[in-house]
């Protein structure tokens, strides 16, 4: 067994985890700093989300290292159904040129062959190392920046890419979100501990080492950029960060306007290099204004070697399998798996082509069944909430009218719009080993968004946002639609045979909160067309709608604790939670049996079931948007009618709140 891998600066290199809308904990009852109350059986009158889920809490358990236990639904089901579609393609043969079978094949094949700690580290990628090491400009740096932007798919020191406009989802214009850090060390770790800086200036030291840098040489270009880095956090607006609805600090500027604030840099030259022409680049959606003009403050003659140490970490972060083991440099500093090659090979093909699994997955894990039985209970929620926006009395004529519009406008995007790539265009990208397959295999996949922007191809309302295999849902205030993955229909959250009411309280539920994204205190502000304009709704609603979101923010904030001691922020959960509460009035709705209650609101519960070391709680408290589990089940359900009636709720109960102090979506 070869210990190769992806090898990642320990200091400094780290992985993102995606999440959806879900949020977890397990909220523990202290009694005392050094004393533990143990909690005797919970009834559904008292703590709901416990009476449902205390038999998965007993016989679940952390891993070592892990900081979440995922009780309702045990992703190493997807992992296993992947791994079996690579084996299978790995074992198999006589595949079309091109398909997705082919490329997963010849991944497979390749990366096993490549020895990482022997090949000599590619001419190619050698050869850009050493242009950034002879830059003697700004000009030419950026020149530089820009090639390996095209050609090795960086992203480049902009964070710059072509996109579609946020505020006016007909528009492709070029989109530079804000800058998340410098050197794979994120401004959310400055944040945390400033100290968190010092890992800039230790990799690149380490970095310009490799590049026969004189130790005092090299410490002072690290701690250079360590300083300018310090700089831009400063200038950083952190709400983007903390705020999952970032249109609220969106800004679209026309060329003229970006090019003004971007005065150290020919924006038409950089572009060129990319590859986007400046005759169709108009306008430009920007994050961040403050940290934009902070980012061309950097790029000044003076700190061009802060910058080149910038560039070369950029490189070295993407290629580092290719280079690390030819430098005694990152002996003390690399990770190296010992996984069998077998694993290896597919945690790769897993992370770099879920693009040609993921058609694949389709065809494997979802029906048709399936999908007619999941479209038909959206359009029953849709139902659900035409009928409740109709009662809602509290608003006008007009703005009813108009959500009822937004409603109907709503789209969804199921596996069923997966479709498999044109073969033709894969045919010439395999290359002579897995270094040059993935590096073309990067060239062409950038070159498509490059071409749809180039293009100005129509925008679809219907594109996949994320994996099929990903197990997710998601609402798009801009395209109006709701994104479902083939892997969320799966148990409990999903099954077409089970009972529907079960299946409405588990993933109905999530689409219910997926839809009411579209009026809850976010994304209201967006019209029936999903554009942004917050006009739209007459100064009246607006006004009653403020009230509403005040009550509402202070009902989550000041009714519920974790751990009997931290409070979420009202204001800061007030979009989730009110998705949360909008969805559950929705689908209860549609019950009108107490048995099919019970069902929905177990099966709601359940849906939830996950755990969190304290410190994931705390954290999640401080920044989420998402409240933790334990509130989105219990403060949710303790405000619907029809959950007291269901189980007998009274006065003195740990679920009731009395009526005067519940809130409601639509009620």
């Amino acid at each position: 067994m070869k210990k190769v891998a992806a090898v990642v600066l320990a200091t400094a290199m780290t992985v993102p985890l995606i999440t959806g809308c879900g949020a977890v904990t397990l909220p523990t009852d202290s009694t005392a700093e050094t004393t533990v109350k143990e909690l005797g059986p919970a009834r559904a009158q008292d703590d709901f989300f416990r009476f449902v889920n205390q038999d998965r809490f007993n016989t679940s358990e952390f891993k070592y290292g892990d900081t979440t236990v995922e009780v309702a639904f045990k992703t190493d089901l997807i992992d296993e159904q992947i791994e079996k579609i690579i084996d299978d393609c790995a074992a198999g043969k006589g595949f079309a040129k091109g398909s997705e079978e082919d490329l997963i094949k010849y991944a497979y094949d390749s990366f096993s062959s490549y020895d990482f700690d022997n090949t000599p580290i590619p001419e190619d990628l050698m050869a850009i190392i050493e242009s950034v090491d002879k830059a003697n400009s700004v000009s030419e740096l950026l020149d530089v920046d820009a090639r390996i932007y095209k050609e090795y798919n960086t992203g480049g020191f902009f964070n710059i890419k072509p996109g579609v406009n946020p505020l006016n989802p007909t528009e492709r214009v070029m989109v530079m979100d804000q800058l998340p850090g410098i050197l794979n060390t994120s401004f959310e770790d400055i944040r945390d501990n400033q100290y968190q800086i010092n890992n800039i200036s230790r990799t690149g030291q380490m970095i310009l080492a490799t590049r026969g840098y004189d130790k005092k040489i090299a410490e002072e270009y690290a701690n250079g950029l360590a300083k300018r880095a310090l700089d831009l956090y400063s200038a950083t607006n952190m709400d983007v960060v903390d705020d999952g609805m970032s249109f609220k600090f969106q800004k679209i500027m026309t060329s003229d306007e970006f090019k003004k604030v971007m005065s150290n840099i020919d924006v038409d030259k950089y572009l060129t290099g990319i590859g986007i022409s400046k005759t169709v680049t108009k306008k430009y959606c920007v994050t961040d204004e403050g940290q934009l003009k902070a980012i061309n403050d950097l790029f000044v003659e003076e700190n061009l070697n802060a910058l080149k140490t910038w560039e070369l970490g950029m490189l070295y972060n993407k290629y580092m399998r290719y280079i690390a083991p030819h430098y005694t440099q990152f002996e003390k500093y690399v990770s190296v798996s010992y996984k069998s090659m077998h694993d290896q090979a597919i945690d790769e093909i897993s992370q770099t082509f879920f693009k040609q699994t993921d058609p694949i997955y389709v065809e494997r894990h979802y029906s048709p069944e399936t999908d007619k039985a999941l479209r038909s209970m959206c359009d029953d929620i849709k139902g659900g909430y035409r009928k409740i926006i109709k009662n809602a009395s509290w608003l006008s004529e007009e703005t009813r009218a108009e959500l009822l519009r937004k409603l109907e406008n709503i789209v969804y995007v199921t596996a069923k719009d997966m479709k498999r790539h044109d073969n033709a265009e894969y045919v010439n990208i395999y290359g002579k080993n897995y270094y040059e397959f993935c590096i073309n295999y990067s060239k062409l996949n950038l070159k498509k968004e490059l071409d749809k922007f180039n293009n100005q191809e129509p925008v679809s309302r219907t594109e996949m946002g994320m994996p099929m295999q990903m197990m997710n849902a998601c609402y798009d205030p801009g395209y109006n639609n709701i994104t479902i993955t083939a892997a969320i229909t799966n148990d409990p959250f999903f099954n077409v045979d089970a009972d529907y009411y079960t299946n409405l309280g588990g993933l109905g539920a999530v689409i219910a909160h997926e839809m009411g994204h579209a009026f809850d205190s976010n994304c209201i502000v967006f019209n029936s067309k999903g554009q942004y304009a917050p006009s739209w709704i007459p100064e009246q609603d607006m006004n009653t709608l403020k009230e509403r979101n005040e009550k509402a923010a202070k009902y989550f904030e000041e009714k519920f604790t974790i751990f009997g001691v931290y409070h979420v922020d009202g204001e800061q959960t007030l979009g989730e939670n009110y998705a949360d509460l909008g969805g559950i009035e929705c689908v209860t709705s549609l019950c009108k049996t107490k048995e099919n209650r019970i069902k929905l609101f177990e099966s709601y519960a359940t849906i939830w079931c996950e755990m969190s070391s304290d410190e994931a709680i705390i954290n999640q408290i401080a920044y989420d948007v998402h409240s933790p589990s334990y509130i989105r089940v219990n403060a949710i359900l303790a405000s619907i009618d029809e959950f007291y009636e269901t189980y007998d709720v009274k006065e003195g109960d740990g679920m009731y709140i009395a009526p005067e102090d519940r809130v409601s979506r639509w009620y």
